[in-house]
């Protein structure tokens, strides 16, 4: 654990990290995080990364990936314009 001089407070090495990567203007995000947010299956999900339709994770240690936050969320934003642009083709036949 570390002092935090701004706020008097110690934090773990958990915090540290997420507050470099947010200053940095990226966030890391675990695994069961991906698959929370884009309901996939683990192994859809790493289907999915091998076929390169899916962002890939990145290594973060010894045994322990992670994925770029904005590039989760831009996908998700991908497929939700994609389905509404099929939607209003659809529509509109």
């Amino acid at each position: 654990m570390k002092n935090n001089i701004s706020t008097g407070l110690r934090e773990n090495n958990n915090e540290q990290r997420c507050i470099k990567n947010e200053i940095a203007g990226k966030r890391l995000i675990r695994v069961h995080e991906v698959l929370r947010r884009v309901g996939f299956s683990r192994t859809t999900l790493y289907e999915r990364i091998k076929e390169g339709s899916f962002p890939d994770r990145i290594k973060i240690g010894l045994r322990s990936v992670a994925f770029v936050e904005s590039e989760i969320d831009a996908w998700i934003e991908k497929m939700i314009a994609e389905s509404r642009r099929v939607s209003e083709y659809n529509y509109f036949k």
